[in-house]
């Protein structure tokens, strides 16, 4: 080996090589940084915005954080997704000073590969000793074929502070100095403020090197007991504000993934022998789809076994140790049912285990991404097969041979040129004095339309475009949907697919406080059904205040909600004293005043416009409201026109026809879990109140899942 140059001087040449490969690998980006995003639009897109978001709330001093702007009225939209602050709190600097998004975005994506790889470096320096060897790691680490699977999800490649935590974990248990068993914790913080995956996941090797190394270390096992109690104080310190928001936001929207979900995101063993079809030296090898691509490189593998084969001495420990952490990767990464090659095990893995006993754990879906510590344990056992090959070898192959490995490594990854997309929010001036428009035209909730849960990348640019006009908005896309969304985007129940009837999704919206309807005419499908929209709109002059065009875009002002009839001094009449008959499912009528918000009436069929519910009174009663309680599960079974008649001693009088939806929008402005639709009443004296159904519906009933009357 060479002269130890100083730490500086080494750690720049290292950051150095890796950048100029980085940027090398991922071109033609750097030609594009403020204009492209790599891979494609969609989870780029996702991150870049939510990067934009986390800057501007850190510019507040973290006000309103988990208050993202979309998914309006649901509450902590931030949390439905990766929250990124371990890289926003890096990359809010560029934000603030560039206002381009695109380019933060493109920044990071780049440097995720140097950090990965000066982590590994600074991990394999530590342990093997040699310069060469760690580079080899590094290389690994930062460039396999794995990575390549990743482009699109930064988080998955900004996992450089993984084994800088373990350089300092390692550190601590050599020199007993407290300040590096602190630097590990915050580097595992990183990590998890990074994705959330890493909660659980980034446990595992420092959990298996801090028990080991502790071993070691027996005469001071009570001192080092003391100072792992401070980093994991540390550690839940800083953890339990974002932990709260998400087990809040898990427990509201019951945010969990099902056993299918997560057995289909698990690896099987096949996978780790397929890689990306973007790889070119492996082409023509099988590949992989998705989350099912985990080829870490067959140098990573090779110099692997290498170093199984041959450790000895000191060497031997550290590669036993991290033997075990990659064998434990890869069979936690085959999920709750084991399989290799399509035939599954006929026991169930750890990880079955795991998910009945670890709090929180069936809210990760893709169980295959464990494979991250699978590599993390290679890139180790890279760097002493290395050690140990160049020990075998003469001088004057101890350079050669690094640099072979390192040419082999970094191409088994390549992928140049990547795909790269052009990202305009915009699309033109017009659309850009549009969002302008709405910026400055006041506070009020937007929804941009064509809304549809088929166009993920049209969502994201809609929900992107909030950094625009900073208002809420309906729309979005993450992991996760809304039950209102899927509501609005669904044809067979939503309000905003009626053409011929927009006055109804104009109440509909007015009614949740939605201000303005912005309209793509060249996001829809078929031109005629914009043109429809837009029609439909526009004859709309109660909702509708001002209609603003901007070329294919236009903007229409709704006029505001009139306030909700006054319900002071009105008395709910018993449910004794209400006999009711239905149409349909009779036996199903106690369930409307059983006061179990989850149990209903239903009519099981599709509305027909012949249903109904009639309610008999022991007296006659001056009803003045019909509230009507459903819950997430059936916003579509909604009637699609109600008639309420009152029963008098004169005979059948109808007091309301028309559509709920302006009440239903009201509701769920309120209360998006259980809605109550309240609708007033004019002066009666009614012995029954009956409720006609008379819409219709291709395949959705009519359900109730409270019902009460309210007298005067």
């Amino acid at each position: 080996m060479s002269a130890r140059p100083s730490p500086l001087v080494e750690g720049a040449a290292v950051v150095a090589a890796l950048l100029a490969i980085a940027i090398a690998g991922t071109y033609p980006l750097i030609g594009h940084l403020g204009t492209h995003l790599p891979n494609d639009l969609g989870d780029p897109v996702l991150n870049a915005w939510i990067l934009a978001w986390d800057a501007s709330a850190l510019a507040r001093g973290g006000a309103h954080l988990w208050d993202a702007p979309d998914f309006f009225p649901y509450l902590h939209a931030l949390a439905y997704s990766d929250h990124l602050l371990g890289i926003a709190l890096f990359t809010a600097p560029l934000q603030w000073l560039s206002g381009n998004a695109v380019l933060v975005y493109n920044v990071a994506f780049i440097g995720a590969f140097v950090g990965g790889g000066a982590g590994m470096y600074l991990l394999a320096r530590t342990l093997t000793g040699r310069r060469d060897a760690a580079f080899v790691a590094a290389l690994v680490f930062a460039f396999s074929p794995f990575r390549v699977a990743h482009l699109a999800h930064l988080q998955w490649l900004m996992i450089g502070w993984l084994p800088f935590g373990l350089w300092a974990l390692h550190r601590y248990m050599s020199t007993g100095a407290v300040r590096f068993l602190l630097i590990a914790a915050i580097a595992y913080l990183l990590q998890s403020f990074t994705a959330m995956y890493f909660i659980y996941f980034g446990l595992l090797p420092l959990s298996v090197v801090a028990i080991a190394e502790a071993w070691r270390v027996r005469p001071r096992l009570a001192r080092t007991a003391g100072h792992v109690a401070l980093a994991g104080a540390v550690v839940v310190f800083a953890l339990a504000p974002i932990v709260r928001v998400y087990a809040w936001v898990r427990a509201d929207r019951g945010f969990t993934r099902t056993p299918i979900e997560i057995q289909a995101y698990s690896a099987d063993v096949s996978e780790y022998f397929r890689g990306h079809h973007l790889v070119r030296l492996w082409r023509r090898a099988p590949h992989g789809t998705g989350e099912h691509e985990l080829f870490p490189g067959g140098v990573a593998l090779a110099l692997s076994a290498v170093a199984l084969a041959t450790a000895r001495g000191r060497s031997r420990w550290y590669v036993v140790l991290y033997a075990v952490i990659t064998a434990v990767a890869f069979m936690l990464s085959l999920g709750p049912l084991p399989s290799a090659w399509g035939h599954q095990a006929p026991i169930a893995g750890p990880y079955r285990l795991m998910l009945s006993v670890v709090p929180g754990l069936d809210g990760l879906r893709a169980v295959a991404r464990i494979a991250v510590i699978v590599l993390l344990g290679l890139s180790v056992l890279a760097a002493f097969g290395t050690t140990a090959l160049l020990a075998r070898l003469s001088p004057r192959w101890r350079i050669a041979v690094p640099v072979a490995l390192s040419v082999a490594i970094v191409g088994e990854g390549w992928a140049a040129p990547i795909p790269i997309a052009r990202f305009d929010p915009f699309g033109g001036d017009a659309d850009r004095r549009a969002y302008e428009f709405v910026r400055d035209s006041g506070p009020g909730p937007v929804v941009d339309l064509p809304l549809s849960l088929d166009h993920h990348e049209r969502e994201l640019r809609y929900q992107y475009l909030t950094l625009v006009h900073g208002q809420r908005t309906l729309n979005g896309s993450t992991s996760y949907d809304t039950t209102i969304h899927r509501f609005l985007g669904l044809a067979d129940q939503s309000p905003l697919a009626d053409v011929d009837r927009m006055d109804v999704a104009v109440g509909f919206l007015r009614g949740m406080g939605v201000r303005y309807v912005i309209v793509h005419a060249r996001d829809f499908d078929e031109p005629a059904a914009a043109a429809a929209v837009l029609t439909g709109l526009q004859s709309d002059h109660d909702g509708v205040a001002a209609r603003h065009d901007f070329g294919n875009t236009t903007v229409f002002v709704l006029a505001p909600e009139p306030p909700a009839s006054p319900t002071d001094g009105l008395r709910a009449v018993p449910a004794a004293d209400i006999h009711a008959r239905a149409s349909h499912e009779p036996g199903r009528l106690p369930f409307l005043f059983d006061r179990d918000r989850d149990s209903r009436w239903l009519t099981g069929k599709p509305q027909t416009g012949r249903e109904w519910i009639e309610l008999a009174l022991a007296r006659p009663r001056n009803v003045a409201l019909v509230r009507m309680q459903t819950a997430e599960r059936s916003f579509g079974d909604y009637p699609r026109e109600l008639a309420i008649d009152a029963v008098e001693d004169g005979g059948v009088r109808t007091i309301f026809r028309g559509s709920v939806l302006p009440a239903f929008g009201r509701a769920l402005a309120i209360d998006y879990r259980y809605p109550t639709i309240d609708l007033a009443l004019p002066d009666n004296h009614a012995r029954a109140i009956r409720l006609r159904q008379l819409g219709a519906a291709e395949q959705l009933f009519w359900s109730i899942h409270e019902l009460e009357l309210w007298e005067r």
